[in-house]
């Protein structure tokens, strides 16, 4: 400060003081007068318009586009233009900077004018920062994405080809539109179609996703998300499971409802039914189709010859290649089935009748319930033990009385308080019965 400054700005504080103007309380009153004004008008904002909070958060939702608070915004807006390792310049060195500007104003400007047109250096830089930080931030508000579908934002963004991916990492096992192929992980063994209207409507995203992301180990399928050891990341997961559900409005394969819901099953007795009687007679004895109890079908055929008249049909008749829906364990108890009605002995406990959980009620839990119900918690269908003695209302099913398992009656929508399983959509009657049948024969595993 100048020293002519310096001598008026003492001349002024001593007429002040002369006068009587001291900080307590004349000043003290005017800082209380102005703070209780601006509280009392931000209570009356708040009560007006409150606070201006989003939705309930929501761990599913795929339109979420997460945003700082509108003060943020001008750092958020210079983060797009300091990206990968400049991150440091823009969220670190222009901050600290701007701070230290305002630190070290009261040494840098010494003057004792008070008028902005007699201090251009102070009033520019100031001019020049909160330019700066509007301007930020309203292009941050301008260039906002919108609310949209996360397949959309994300992949869209990214350049992820879903089609693509799908071709290179799953066609191969898959077919290019799903519609299965033989298994090179288990030999004679046939893939069902993944891209059936059945089973799209049946298969929430969430569970097609943990089927890619962490395989199928049983089945041959293995995981291919990086987090469970696979080569693709979650981003290109995602972009796997909405090409398959574009399938949906259009599906590639036609197949009849019955034959998508019994190929969750690999009972015999529960296959043969559905799929076969209407062709062959509930006992073999045939009707529009060959009569396969008859002794002369049963001595000229063996067990190799009728899996592949089951496997790869015949072209000339109504019977299809159910290889292309059935597995090949599927296939083999139907051989089994077969041979029991031409008179041979039931080859072991697949044949008795009585369901199992091994062999008939797991895969119906795998498709249908192990997305959820797997080892994060509460119930695990994942095992027998998990299935019987897990939950947290547990146990969930009494072996011998399938009318007071609170299993049966969650798959059956009869639970008092209306819980349905799955809560995609109902389980095939056929199906529910099967689970039923298989806890009122003593939930064997």
């Amino acid at each position: 400060m100048k020293l002519t400054d310096k001598r008026d700005y003492l001349e002024e504080y001593e007429r002040a003081r002369h006068r009587g103007d001291t900080y307590f309380p004349e000043y003290a009153l005017r800082d209380l007068s102005v703070g209780l004004a601006l509280l009392l008008l931000l209570m009356v904002v708040s009560a007006l318009f409150g606070a201006p909070l989003d939705e309930r958060a929501d761990p599913a939702s795929t339109d979420y586009v997460p945003r700082p608070e509108w003060y943020f915004f001008f750092v958020f807006q210079l983060l797009k233009y300091f990206s990968g390792d400049m991150e440091v310049i823009g969220i670190v060195v222009i901050p600290i900077l701007g701070v230290l500007f305002l630190t070290l104003l009261p040494f840098l400007d010494r003057s004792r004018q008070r008028h902005f047109r007699r201090r251009p250096v102070v009033t520019g830089a100031t001019v020049i920062m909160l330019a700066s930080v509007l301007v930020l931030t309203v292009i941050a508000v301008v260039e906002a994405p919108p609310r949209a579908d996360a397949s959309d934002l994300t992949f869209a963004a990214a350049g992820i080809d879903g089609h693509g991916l799908f071709i290179t990492s799953c066609a191969h096992c898959h077919g290019d539109v799903g519609e299965g192929a033989p298994n090179p992980a288990q030999p004679g063994d046939i893939i069902p179609p993944i891209s059936t209207a059945e089973y799209l409507a049946s298969r929430a995203d969430d569970a097609i996703r943990t089927v890619v992301a962490a395989g199928l180990p049983a089945a041959g399928m293995a995981a291919f998300e990086v987090t469970h050891g696979g080569p693709l990341h979650a981003e290109e997961v995602d972009a796997i499971v909405a090409h398959i559900r574009s399938w949906e409005s259009d599906p590639p394969v036609q197949l009849d409802g019955s034959v998508s819901a019994a190929a969750l099953s690999t009972n015999a007795e529960f296959l043969y039914p559905e799929l076969c009687a209407g062709c062959h007679g509930l006992a073999g004895e045939g009707a529009s189709g060959t009569a396969l109890a008859d002794p002369g079908y049963q001595e000229a055929h063996d067990d190799r010859q009728i899996f592949d008249s089951i496997n790869l049909g015949h072209a000339a008749t109504a019977m299809i290649a159910w290889g292309s829906v059935l597995s090949h364990s599927q296939i083999t108890g139907l051989v089994d089935h077969i041979r029991v009605l031409g008179g041979a002995e039931p080859a072991g406990t697949a044949a008795t009748g009585t369901p199992r959980y091994n062999v008939d009620v797991l895969p119906i839990f795998e498709v249908r319930c192990v997305a959820c119900h797997g080892a994060a918690g509460g119930w695990d269908a994942t095992t027998w033990a998990g299935a019987v003695e897990s939950g947290n209302h547990a146990p969930v099913l009494i072996p011998g009385d399938p009318d007071n398992s609170i299993l049966v009656q969650m798959m059956s929508g009869t639970h008092t308080d209306g819980i349905l399983m799955p809560p995609d959509g109902k389980l095939p009657n056929a199906l529910i019965q099967l689970v039923v049948d298989w806890i009122e024969g003593g939930a064997l595993e």
